[in-house]
């Protein structure tokens, strides 16, 4: 039976299904304990249609004809087209579209449901059995598109394809294909086929294989093989690198795993894991192991000793560890953190993926908890850390223990009240002490520590090894840094100046404690050592600073006005020598029996490490800075609270010094000159620079005699200085920001250093520079001006919409060469594309053009030609 509905403004039939008489409710009134529920009939639910041209009903047929943008909606389903037929018989929508007056095809058919979005020529579709046949068809999965002649579909949404293509262009007639007679797609699965090939340009290629496979997973990760690229080297011969396996475990945790094999002997295993627990935590976990086999450099290296045939890597096994770990940071919890970049001394030549890790001389590590209390003012880190160098030198200190206390106020300790304003409430304490355990695997020559003879004074390095654990540990340093700071406030004095008296006390615990005995016999001294040594240093200190305004009014057409701003501060220090033989911290020992001219007999030895400084110290420190800015009209903005705007015409100007009262001669120390300021709003200017008030001797020792000489107008000696300036001539380059947001573990692939990181073609072009000019004079035997000029210059431009070029280089004028230069060239080919990296001095010189696909999914169909510092050899 048809029964009117509304539908897009017209009362349309519907299909009711009736109960049969033989199914009315029998059950008498009050036995009703038990309900019967009617069958349902072959349609689970109402189907809505509508369209804009007509809407036809064959009632003996019970067929609906919708014409003119016509729409079916039934559950998950929906269906636009130009026209749409609904057969109740059958069970069946068919949808194609319809030719306009120049007899195109317009209106084609579109259909949604769970499995995808289908675009053809035809659609068939029974949907009481969800079985469908598409003619024609393009469809998205994932991030691949599908375009096939014939396309059948079946009840669980899966689809077979005949005569397909996969793809990931989104164009209609797209740049490349992989073709295949037969198709098979599970949606947020995966797509199968058959024997296919690679066709570029409509042109194919005998690239393909016996059967494909191409994960589509929707918001989710998947485990697949990661492919590997075929290459060559001249220490190595031909390799395959970055091959292996993709383990995506959970939504929280993957694991890559690959490996490089070479033809000469070589290999490379790698296994990266990378984890995140949402508003908890995110890390990274790597390990790599590598046989470097190169044979050729072996042979060479025991034939010659030319420099540039020793630069080559010898044969080695290196392994390299790196993990970074980082919190989400919650109130009243504590935070654990880690940067770990550890291994073997040569890993990081041979495996750089980047000049500055190339060159970069050391590699730290750091694993840190802290934690603050809350409600109180205490606060507590421990970490573990380690640090190594190019050479071999291992530093590590296990642990790195810190408790600290905020300074809290006396008044309200002692009597837990709240202030009242009196001036001794401002008094406060603050805490803080530090322990640390260093270990290396270099013990310094005692002589080098000490710059006198010492018996048995020589350097050694030890290997980093369990067996070696007794001597790290000797080697080693035990300490405990204790620090009290106590302010004793700020106050007013003459209403204009600001007075900030304050006291400070450190006390140092050590391992070791020196004695020395100068030996006539051997000519040199003998250290006798203790378990256990205790320094401490206290010092008094009290400032005194104001603020003057200094305002020059102009009334010009454009300048209003100028301000100058001068902060003066005047400090005054006191700390008593803790040189003499009272504390204990010096031993005034007799170094040689016979001394060289000009050298003492006698020398003043630290018992303990970290001993502060001898003499006695009652030092006047002065700091002035200044600040000049303008008061002009807008040019953009008239209106009366916008009429004027500040321009700063000096952003800082600062002299500094010190006269120490106590010394015995050479009383003031150096001047120091700083200046800063930014010009037209683009250039920013910086100047630093010392001056040596005394007079040098023959030998460059300072001579208590001032270089001051009003007549000739000198005042110091210049002894170094440093003049910057540097630009960002593209204002949209510091607005401009990128970000990719993350909250599962993401796969990570080994990064070329001749591979752009991000193209942003947004910004039209790009132009910053910076120009150093440096100066540093010598006295004594070396006396002399060394003066060095360097320029670096790095940018990018767009030269269309499809073309970008970003560039660095720099030069050193002193040596008159360029220090590095980089260029990469990117071409967006809207589903492809290509880049150009040259890098074309030093050793990391090298080039690498590569075309590959776009697509996440298709990462490895690439093309590449490069040579390295890793292959050029």
């Amino acid at each position: 039976m048809l029964t009117p509905t509304m539908v897009s403004g017209q009362r349309v039939p519907q299909l009711r299904t009736l109960k049969p008489a033989s199914q009315q409710d029998t059950i008498p009134a009050g036995q009703d304990s038990l309900r019967v529920s009617a069958p349902q009939g072959d349609i689970k639910s109402t189907i809505k249609y509508s369209a804009r041209d007509s809407i036809m009903f064959e009632v003996d047929r019970k067929v609906v004809n919708l014409y003119g943008d016509a729409k079916i909606s039934y559950g998950d389903l929906n269906l636009e087209a130009a026209y749409i037929q609904i057969d109740y018989e059958t069970n069946t929508l068919l949808a194609t579209p319809l030719p306009d007056s120049t007899g195109k095809d317009t209106g084609v058919p579109v259909f949604k449901d769970s499995g995808g979005t289908y675009s053809a020529k035809q659609i068939a579709y029974n949907y009481k059995t969800r079985k469908g046949r598409i003619s024609e068809v393009v469809t998205q999965q994932g991030e691949g598109y599908i375009h096939a002649e014939v396309v059948k579909k079946n009840e669980n949404d899966e689809f077979f394809g005949y005569h397909a293509q996969y793809t990931t262009c989104n164009l209609e007639h797209p740049h490349f294909f992989i073709g295949a007679t037969k198709m098979k797609g599970i949606p947020n699965d995966k797509v199968m086929t058959g024997p296919f090939n690679l066709v570029v340009a409509d042109i194919p290629t005998p690239l393909g294989f016996i059967f494909g496979l191409f994960p589509m997973p929707k918001n989710t990760r998947a485990s697949g093989v990661i492919v590997p690229t075929f290459g060559e080297s001249r220490a190595q011969g031909f390799y395959l690198s970055n091959g292996g396996y993709y383990f995506a475990w959970n939504d929280y945790i993957g694991t890559r795993l690959t490996g490089d094999i070479y033809s000469l002997g070589g290999y490379n295993i790698s296994m990266d894991n990378t984890y995140r627990k949402r508003y908890s935590y995110s890390g990274n976990l790597g390990v790599s192991y590598r046989y470097f086999k190169n044979d050729e450099a072996d042979i060479e290296r025991s034939r010659t000793t030319n420099d540039l045939l020793n630069a080559l890597p010898p044969t080695q096994r290196t392994i390299w560890i790196n993990w970074s770990h980082s919190p989400e940071q919650k109130p009243g919890r504590g935070r654990f953190s880690a940067s770990v970049n550890a291994g073997s001394t040569g890993h990081q030549r041979i495996n750089y993926n980047s000049t500055s890790q190339y060159l970069s001389p050391t590699f730290n590590s750091n694993i840190t908890y802290q934690k603050t209390i809350q409600n109180t003012p205490f606060s507590y880190t421990a970490k573990l850390s380690q640090g190594q160098t190019s050479g071999g030198v291992y530093n590590f200190v296990l642990p790195d223990l810190n408790f600290s206390m905020t300074p809290v106020s006396f008044f309200e300790v002692l009597t837990n009240n709240l202030p009242t304003g009196k001036w001794y409430e401002q008094f406060t304490i603050g805490y803080n002490v530090n322990a640390q355990n260093r270990l290396t695997n270099i013990r310094p020559a005692t002589s080098n520590t000490f710059g006198v003879p010492i018996t048995e004074g020589v350097a050694r390095q030890d290997t980093i090894s369990l067996s070696d654990f007794d001597q790290l540990w000797k080697n080693g340093r035990r300490s405990a840094d204790h620090n009290f700071q106590l302010n004793l406030g700020s106050y007013k004095i003459a209403r204009y100046f600001n007075f900030s008296p304050s006291v400070s006390y450190r006390e140092s615990w050590t391992d070791q404690r020196y004695s020395f005995r100068f030996n006539p016999d051997s000519q040199k001294v003998d250290v006798d050592t203790t378990n256990f040594g205790r320094i401490y240093d206290y010092s008094a200190n009290a400032s005194l600073s104001t603020t003057i305004y200094g305002t020059a009014y102009i009334g010009g057409k454009r300048v209003e006005a100028i301000r100058h701003l001068i902060r003066p501060n005047i400090s005054y220090s006191y700390r008593p020598d803790f040189g003499r033989e009272s504390f204990g911290f010096y031993q005034n020992v007799q170094t040689a029996a016979f001394p060289a001219a000009g050298r003492d007999a006698f020398t003043l030895l630290p018992r303990v490490a970290n001993a502060p400084g001898p003499g006695l110290q009652s030092r006047l420190n002065l700091n002035v800075s200044n600040n000049i800015e303008m008061k002009v009209r807008s040019k953009t903005d008239t209106t009366a609270a916008n009429q004027f705007e500040k321009v700063s015409i000096l952003d800082n100007l600062a002299f500094s010094t010190s006269y120490n009262f106590a010394a015995d001669s050479i009383k003031l120390a150096p001047v120091s000159l700083v200046a800063n300021t930014r010009l037209f709003k683009i250039f920013n200017v910086t100047f630093n620079s010392t001056f040596d008030p005394y007079k040098r001797d023959t030998l460059g020792r300072q001579v208590d005699d001032y270089v001051f000489d009003f007549s000739k107008l000198k005042l110091a000696n210049l002894t170094n200085a440093n003049f910057t300036i540097g630009a960002s001539l593209n204002p949209e380059a510091r607005q401009s920001s990128t970000s990719v947001p993350s909250n599962l573990p993401i796969l990570n692939p080994d990064r070329d250093p001749l591979l752009p990181d991000y193209v942003d073609f947004k910004i039209p072009w790009t132009l910053s520079f910076d120009y150093t000019i440096g100066y540093f004079r010598t006295y004594g035997a070396t006396a002399g001006t060394n003066i060095n000029q360097t320029l670096s210059m790095n940018g990018s431009v767009n030269l269309t919409d499809k073309w970008k070029i970003t560039y660095f280089a720099g030069y050193d004028f002193t040596n008159n060469n360029i220090s590095n230069a980089n260029l990469q060239i990117y071409r967006d080919l809207h589903c492809w594309e290509m880049s150009i990296g040259w890098i074309p001095f030093g050793f990391a010189q090298g080039y690498n053009i590569t075309i590959n696909a776009k697509s996440a999914l298709l990462q490895d169909l690439r093309l590449t030609r490069n040579r390295s510092a890793r292959n050029r050899f």
